[in-house]
């Protein structure tokens, strides 16, 4: 099976790495095997747009003097669990590791986003360090945790050490500065420079600053922001990011509402820029836009009335996208097939055919990422007693 991919390009800047018109791509696809009245019209991409948000300063600044900050080093030494040696069967797959027993088995916390340092700077470092971060979000535990990130300290690429950070949201409490849990899927995230985006399906992206990383009491996992003593906790977690910002979506044009479910960085474009994708079952109509990146404050580009507007945009007929990445112009897109079946993976080359490799990645594939260092595509699977962390060689599909 083949999927049906459309395109629509707002401006010409990604010529380079998209086919020369919309007219060859058309006619290239138009032999896919999905019937052509499933195809639904292309969106304009300026329809799609976000309006940034930002966290009180105020109550930041509060934040940073009651607490302090710490650096990603810091988290990274602090490590206080150890990853697992194991072999998931991945086509072309270069590296893996799985989570210890505790983080493998939980069923309230689920693993979803993927990014690394390869995306966070083009040396592939950050702070003299390779990282890898993961998103879970809290499904059902009763405590309203929100969303955790773990640090993977990269240097052990088979049993790495890492820990869990707790993502909140700053808010006053009775003039006082606090916090409360993130309440996203953090389906997908990208770490650019430092900053730190996070997915949110219908409500935009959240951003977080690396630089307000902050220590808090422990000791009490039911308590979470500031207490009647002054002590900040968060449900036992030792370190909280808080957000910075948020990135409210809108469409104008009659466009539908979009569905901010996956993010992956792209460095091969010109300038950097994001690409974000739809969840969809069936999935005739799921949708992917690009945003241009400002590479100075490491910000979404915005045109003169504040609204960042996506400058790429297509829509494509492939059902459960869990993750998509392209690198200079070649796609990546995995796709869940449900508890018990294997994932697929979809390479699409502009003016060409999509392939698609049946089984080609673990049982719930989520979230994809590039590490262009490496020349690896990694990834990661959600379900308890079935969760990998892996990387499979970008040049080989």
């Amino acid at each position: 099976m083949t999927p049906s991919v459309s395109a629509f390009r707002r401006t010409p800047n990604l010529a380079s790495i998209l086919i020369a018109g919309a007219a060859i791509l058309t006619a290239a696809l138009a032999l896919l095997t999905v019937p052509a009245q499933e195809a639904h019209a292309n969106p304009d991409p300026s329809d799609i747009r976000l309006l940034r948000s930002e966290t009180d300063p105020a109550l930041l600044e509060g934040l940073r003097s009651e607490l302090g900050t710490v650096t990603v080093s810091t988290v990274l030494d602090s490590a206080n669990r150890t990853g697992r040696s194991c072999s998931p069967s991945v086509r072309h797959r270069t590296a893996s590791f799985c989570w210890n027993s505790g983080d493998t088995s939980v069923a309230y916390w689920m693993p979803q986003g993927v990014t690394t340092t390869g995306d966070a700077n083009a040396s592939g470092e950050y702070e003299g360090r390779e990282a890898l971060l993961s998103s879970w979000y809290d499904k059902d535990s009763g405590r309203n945790m929100g969303v955790r990130i773990s640090f993977v300290d990269m240097s052990n690429r088979t049993t790495p050490e890492y820990r869990h950070v707790l993502l909140v949201q700053p808010r006053w409490d009775g003039g006082q500065p606090s916090f409360g849990p993130v309440n996203a899927h953090a389906g997908g995230i990208v770490w650019y420079g430092d900053k730190l985006y996070v997915a949110n399906t219908y409500n935009g992206l959240r951003v977080f600053d690396m630089d307000d990383l902050m220590r808090v009491s422990t000791g009490d996992n039911t308590k979470i922001g500031r207490q009647p003593d002054g002590s900040y906790y968060a449900h036992n977690y030792l370190y909280v990011l808080p957000q910075e910002a948020h990135y409210q979506p809108s469409t104008t044009g009659g466009e539908g509402r979009f569905r901010y479910s996956q993010i992956a960085l792209d460095r091969t474009t010109s300038p950097d820029s994001i690409l974000v994708s739809e969840y969809g079952n069936p999935g005739t109509d799921a949708r992917m836009a690009r945003y241009n990146l400002d590479q100075g404050d490491y910000g979404i580009a915005e045109d003169s009335d504040g609204y960042a507007r996506a400058d790429w945009a297509y829509t494509v007929g492939i059902r459960s996208v869990q993750g998509a990445v392209s690198v200079n112009g070649k796609f990546h897109i995995h796709r869940s097939n449900g508890s018990s079946t294997r994932g697929d993976v979809f390479i699409w080359r502009p003016g060409s055919f999509a392939t698609q490799y049946t089984g080609a990645v673990p049982i719930g594939p989520e979230d994809v990422s590039y590490w262009p260092g490496r020349d690896e595509i990694w990834s990661q699977t959600e379900y308890p007693g079935m969760r990998y962390v892996y990387a499979s060689r970008e040049s080989s599909w």
